[in-house]
């Protein structure tokens, strides 16, 4: 969820503007701190107690803490992890918060380097270490610290009186290397950053920008009180809660004035990107953790007159306008700047939805747990928009955004099922209203081999795997104490099972424990967990530890998913039939198959925003039409829209779906046919028949993994087809299709391109080989050879070019193809299907089917045959004979009538049918 995709530049990153904007914000927080006044900030909060940390739960809490070692585990690394705050002064704490007078950075250069030894630092691999390198960030590879300047010495020299750091005030004789104090020393300035970054020629590195955000703010301030916070929760000591809130009311008197839109640079330029401190997506999250923070520990800060003398002491030495003499001054300070600022400013804490209003209600909880009817109607709307896309938003981003969204749906449903104020039980109330069996179902019924979900939208890396269910993050004590204030999502499913009845919730709790049943629900809050383990062994005993899976269509996400085969031999072929939408690619009909560990039609995934930012060209080829397994039109992208599945068929050894989207290219028709058909238990073929009308240039590509490609016909280079001059596609090589094989027939054999995979991230055990063979049987059409550029990761620079295949039909408009291929996975060297033949198909007096109108004849290595029978239902250019009117087909050379509009039928060896499939 890093970065920020939807705004353009609005003006150029300088000095001169950085400067300009640091005069203004100290202008403003003037004007706030003098003009507006403490006493205008709103009526004294009716807030009396947590909302959801109240006495019985901290009591269970305490219960758990005596009774069990992992609880006591637990609450000693929270206490720990708390401890360098606990020993700092009042003081330190208050002094670790910082003004907006600083501008900030998303990243320290998001394609850069390191400039002591010039190897690649992109996006977020900076370390960042503010406990032991404060004000610094370090160099993964060669370890140097940045900047190299004293910029603590620095920053204390710029305080003004209200405590914040102005650049105008401070001493400019400290910004040297502090390994290098010798003026005439070469390296005297290198690496020196005053807080506009560190310039050398036309490259910035943002050194305090980023360290501001990733380490100040981050790990030193929220770090601290939610450490603190947590201390308290599990000792009951109320230092910790004082500490606490001294980082709070400090933050309280700032936070309004953080604007990242004007403050802050992401890709080294302004995009206008909404936040405080941070980003948009993370100021949502931080804000509703600060809230939480505050509900924790307020009934152990409000009758602290220690905390009302410290704060009251520092507000009249540094002249704020609230005085903190009372804690009713510091419980408004606190509510009014972290609570009802971003009430009012909903804008600097709109994110992906549903987070923007989970956080709302969350603040409307803890500044009013008792008023339960406006908190329960935005979680009514908010649920009823979450699920409505077969149970989740709609978003794209499978395994990214996607699932960032059920991950809000299940921490809200789950930590409102412990609010103070609600109706007692709500996540039974939330199931009876909301498809939530759904949402949490999504992230299973879509994930392949318990190894990959299909990189649909912004999601994802190239061909590697996701072992871990999407759905939801499972946090396991006491390795992730710090997870406190997010309710355990292991409680959650539990609790799913218990009011669904669907085991399968045991089951990804079982497996996301590591298929153990020690240490569930991994909550320290819950209430008698030996039971459920208990439990939850009882189930998985009985119902046994593997999912059953069935093929799966989700027609609104538009994602349909053909399943087959058993543990190693599991296979899965997807296609997705719509195109755009939030953090979509133009990728409608994209193809792709998870079969022997992998992913044998990659998706690319998330785009390469590494290298420049969303406006990048390289980002912007993963969005395009021509980086997917589909058909291209006129070398064009897709509109946004969706299609519709047309044909579903799932028996024990055919699954098929057929989807239509013509609206995604402007045509009369694009529609696609997939047949995942069994050979046995570990082999199968896929059948894909893309048929297309409009246009006058039809382009199918299709790649696989790092592979070497192989051809069974001569090739040539030619240049790059004008229509891709700009995409990273190279080495286009032409198939010369007319010189392919005739070995005892007129008729030469189809065009047949291997793949043989080459194992990059070690998925394969040793020794074994995959391949992808792939038979095309398309008419009248050119085949080319090429590659296309890819990146391995977001947060790494490494890059590959893999080959890929481009089958071609140009004509007149509307330009009708059918585009005919046999996929075939196999293991070693030899293919179980031999090769495939394109037959005819005629009505009872002999007149043939056209093009569109398909029949193959499949034989395998053990002698078995198949024909496979896919007539075109929708022929919108009517064009006859038409199946829809004839309702019949002959296949002479089987002697069948074909009367569906998709069948297939099985030979033995020895000539004898043993199976027949039809579909309607």
């Amino acid at each position: 969820m890093k970065g920020e995709r939807r705004f353009k530049a609005e003006w150029q990153d300088g000095q001169g503007v950085t400067k300009l904007v640091t005069a203004v914000v100290l202008l403003s927080l003037t004007v706030c701190l003098w003009l507006g006044g403490w006493a205008t900030m709103g009526e004294p909060s009716p807030k009396s107690r947590s909302a959801f940390f109240h006495a019985s739960l901290l009591q269970r809490l305490r219960q758990n803490i005596a009774r069990y070692r992992w609880a006591q585990q637990t609450a000693q690394r929270i206490v720990q992890d708390a401890q360098p705050w606990l020993q700092m002064s009042d003081d330190e704490l208050w002094s670790l918060m910082f003004g907006p007078t600083i501008p900030r950075s998303w990243h320290v250069w998001s394609n850069g380097y390191c400039p002591a030894c010039k190897k690649p630092v992109p996006m977020y691999n900076w370390r960042v270490d503010a406990l032991r390198y404060r004000w610094k960030v370090q160099c993964p590879h060669c370890g140097k610290l940045f900047p190299t300047n004293d910029f603590a010495a620095f920053y204390r020299s710029g305080f003004n009186e209200h405590g914040i750091f102005d650049p105008k005030r401070a001493d400019r004789s400290l910004l040297f290397n502090s390994e290098h104090p010798d003026p005439n020393d070469p390296l005297h300035k290198f690496g020196v950053d005053d807080g506009e970054g560190y310039v050398e020629g036309e490259n910035r590195w943002r050194f305090i920008g980023a360290s501001l955000i990733y380490g100040q703010w981050k790990q030193l301030v929220l770090g601290g009180i939610k450490n603190l916070a947590a201390a308290y929760l599990v000792t009951g000591d109320k230092v910790y809660a004082r500490k606490a809130a001294i980082l709070l009311d400090r933050v309280a008197d700032l936070y309004p004035q953080f604007d990242f839109r004007t403050q802050a640079v992401v890709y080294e330029r302004h995009l206008g990107s909404n936040g405080y401190v941070s980003i948009w997506h993370d100021a949502c999250e931080e804000t509703r953790l600060l809230s939480l923070a505050y509900d924790a520990i307020f009934e152990a800060i409000r009758d602290d007159n220690e905390l009302v003398e410290f704060l009251h002491r520092k507000a009249v030495g540094h002249r704020l306008p609230n005085p903190k003499a009372t804690f009713a001054d510091i419980q408004r300070n606190i509510e009014d700047g972290i609570l009802r600022d971003p009430l009012r400013n909903e804008h600097k804490i709109h994110s992906n939805f549903p987070r923007t209003p989970f956080t709302k209600a969350v603040l409307l909880a803890v500044l009013s747990p008792d008023d339960k009817e406006p908190v329960l109607k935005l979680l009514s709307e908010t649920l009823q928009q979450a699920t409505a896309v077969d149970g989740v938003t709609g978003e794209k981003g499978l395994a990214g955004y996607a699932a960032f969204a059920t991950r809000a749906i299940a921490e809200m449903v789950a930590l409102f099922d412990r609010w103070v104020g609600g109706m007692g039980d709500f996540l039974r109330w939330a199931l009876e209203r909301f498809s939530l069996r759904e949402t949490f179902r999504f992230h299973l019924d879509t994930w392949a081999l318990q190894q990959y979900y299909p990189n649909i939208g912004d999601a994802g890396a190239f061909a590697r795997k996701v072992n871990q269910y999407a759905g939801v993050a499972f946090r396991k004590l006491p390795a992730d104490a710090d997870a406190i204030f997010t309710p355990s999502m292991f409680t959650l499913f539990w609790r799913l099972y218990e009011l669904t009845g669907d085991a399968d919730f045991v089951l990804l709790m079982f497996i996301a424990n590591g298929e153990r049943f020690e240490g569930l629900p991994h909550d320290l809050f819950a209430e008698n967990p030996e039971a459920i383990q208990n439990k939850v062994a009882q189930i998985v005993a009985e119902q046994g530890a593997k999912f059953q899976l069935k093929s799966v269509n989700k027609p609104k996400w538009c994602l349909a998913m053909l399943r087959s085969g058993e543990g190693e031999n599991e296979r899965v072929v997807w296609l997705d039939y719509d195109a755009g939408g939030g953090h979509g690619h133009f990728d409608g009909m994209n193809l792709g198959m998870f079969a022997f560990g992998l992913d044998l039609l990659p998706d690319f995934g998330y785009p390469p925003v590494q290298f420049g930012g969303w406006d990048s060209p390289r980002a912007r080829w993963y969005v395009m039409t021509a980086a997917h397994n589909t058909v291209v039109v006129d070398g064009k992208n897709q509109q946004t829209g969706s299609g519709m599945v047309t044909l579903w068929h799932d028996s024990k050894w055919v699954k098929v779906v057929r989807a239509s989207a013509p609206q995604l290219v402007g045509g009369q028709q694009y529609e696609r046919t997939i047949a995942l058909v069994d050979i046995n238990e570990r082999n199968f073929y896929v059948v894909d028949i893309f048929r297309v009308v409009g246009g006058a240039l039809h382009d199918k590509l299709t790649h696989s993994h790092f592979a070497t490609v192989t051809v069974n016909a001569p090739t040539k280079p030619v240049l790059t087809p004008t229509k891709y001059a700009d995409t990273p596609m190279r080495q286009f090589a032409q198939i010369a299709l007319s010189q392919l094989p005739r070995p005892s027939s007129p008729v030469p054999r189809p065009l047949q391109v291997d793949w043989q995979i080459e194992d990059r991230y070690g998925y394969l055990p040793k020794g074994k080989e995959v391949r992808l063979r792939l038979f095309d049987l398309t008419e009248n059409a050119e085949a080319f050879l090429c590659e296309g550029w890819v990146a391995l990761g977001i947060n790494t620079t490494e890059e590959a070019w893999i080959p890929r295949l481009m089958i071609r039909r140009r004509g007149n408009a509307p330009l009708a193809s059918t585009f005919i291929a046999v996929l075939v996975p196999f293991e070693g060297n030899q293919s179980p299907i031999v090769s495939v033949r394109r037959l005819t198909l005629q009505t009872p007096d002999g007149t043939p089917y056209g093009d569109a109108n398909v029949a193959l004849e499949i034989p395998h290595a053990d002698g078995t045959k198949d024909l496979l029978v896919a007539m075109d239902t929708e022929n919108p250019l009517k064009r006859l004979p038409e199946f829809n009117r004839e309702q019949i087909a002959i296949q002479p050379d089987w002697g069948q009538r074909i009367t569906e509009p998709f069948c297939v039928i099985r030979k033995d060896a020895k000539g004898r049918i043993i199976q027949r499939v039809p579909t309607r």
